[in-house]
């Protein structure tokens, strides 16, 4: 069977507290479970703050009430299967970029937090910082088993390749069979890279607010609908589709200038300068840095990137209008396959609105790229 998995998803305030600093107050387990079942239509979703203490007790008490599931280990809140991770922050080189860990049983999950929590000064908000060694991470990461994916791995901040240039640099210890693209990037950008061709690739949302929950997920082929199912697919390189936003609107796509506000592409990685001011304040984009990495003759098709409508990037289409699309198609998911397949011409839905997806499908509008973390915007002209 297939499944449809958002596994990157942030809690931003939780058993009375914020955890992530700023977010909103509704953005809570409760809402994040409310929003991923009835409004996105996923099947499962990774939530990447379990490694706090608030995260942990709040779960603990949806199960006490009967509102979570725990079965072999994983979580349900009816049909949404829950995957505990963490996000962490790591060093190399003098280097910070972030890692996602996936659990595959809760309890162990918290057998984990303490053997691992005397590493961070703040454990208990997300993103914490490990202040070990890299060797020391693979050591604890390898003795729970655990999948270990270099997150938003080409941004310009926090992204794994702005730390390294491979993979086997840094990790030496564990295998990592996955690497997450970020929303600036997709299988096509780096077909060609060395590190890709026998990993899967992730596209998850990294959503921050209840709204970009699945605004990226995966097709993934599972067993059985279970974390220890997924995690194993993931392994296996059981990706069967990537839906995410068209990379140019990604807010890290092309190189950007702090001191003049433009965005271009850099002609060489010896050179990082502004090519309209000379200011070398300069975000590299995710296209240049993707350009800058060992890449072979002969890459390895990746499973087909179908790009997801993006809501409030594309001009013309304020809340009312995505509400409507929202109730005809009773969830974004359905709505995407929709436009993937060419079957949202069936619906009920306005006629000028029909003419825009059409238009959207067949790539027929003009983009204003992103950079310098802007999002970029679609325009029909």
């Amino acid at each position: 069977m297939r499944v449809y998995a958002d596994l990157h998803v942030h809690i931003g305030f939780s058993n009375g507290r914020y955890i992530k600093v700023p977010s909103s107050k509704t953005l809570t387990l409760e809402n994040i479970i409310k929003t991923a079942k009835d409004e996105k239509g996923l099947n499962v979703i990774g939530i990447v703050d379990f490694l706090c203490k608030d995260v942990i007790e709040e779960t603990d008490k949806l199960l006490d009430k009967g509102k979570l599931e725990l079965k072999d280990g994983s979580l349900y809140s009816e049909r949404l299967l829950i995957i505990p991770a963490a996000e962490i922050e790591l060093r190399f080189c003098s280097n910070d970029f972030h890692c996602l860990v996936f659990f595959e049983d809760y309890e162990k999950l918290k057998d984990f937090r303490k053997i691992i929590k005397t590493y961070f000064n703040q454990i208990d908000f997300s993103c914490p910082v490990f202040r070990g060694q890299i060797s020391e991470f693979e050591k604890i990461v390898s003795s729970f088993g655990l999948l270990t994916v270099p997150a938003h791995a080409f941004t310009p901040y926090k992204g794994f390749y702005s730390a390294a240039q491979r993979v086997e640099e840094v990790f030496r210890d564990i295998e990592v069979f996955s690497i997450e693209l970020g929303l600036s990037a997709d299988s096509k950008m780096v077909s060609y890279l060395c590190d890709v061709q026998k990993r899967s690739l992730l596209s998850n949302s990294d959503a921050h607010s209840l709204k970009n929950i699945a605004r990226e997920f995966n097709e993934i082929e599972v067993e059985n609908v279970s974390a220890k199912d997924v995690i194993k697919s993931i392994n296996e390189n059981r990706i069967k589709a990537n839906y995410g936003i068209n990379p140019k609107l990604g807010k890290y796509h092309k190189s950007y200038c702090n001191r003049c506000n433009s965005s271009f592409n850099l002609k060489s990685q010896n050179s990082i300068l502004c090519p309209f001011c000379k200011s070398r304040d300069i975000v590299i984009g995710v296209e240049d840095r993707i350009s800058w990495l060992y890449k072979t003759e002969n890459p390895v098709e990746k499973p087909p990137y179908f790009y997801t409508f993006p809501f409030e990037l594309v001009q013309g289409f304020g809340q009312k209008t995505i509400k409507k699309i929202i109730d005809v198609f009773e969830n974004e998911i359905n709505f995407i396959k929709s436009l993937n397949n060419g079957t949202f011409k069936n619906y009920n839905i306005d006629e000028n609105v029909v003419q825009k997806l059409v238009r959207f499908i067949n790539q027929d509008y003009t983009v204003k790229f992103g950079a310098g973390g802007h999002f970029g915007r679609i325009i029909f002209e």
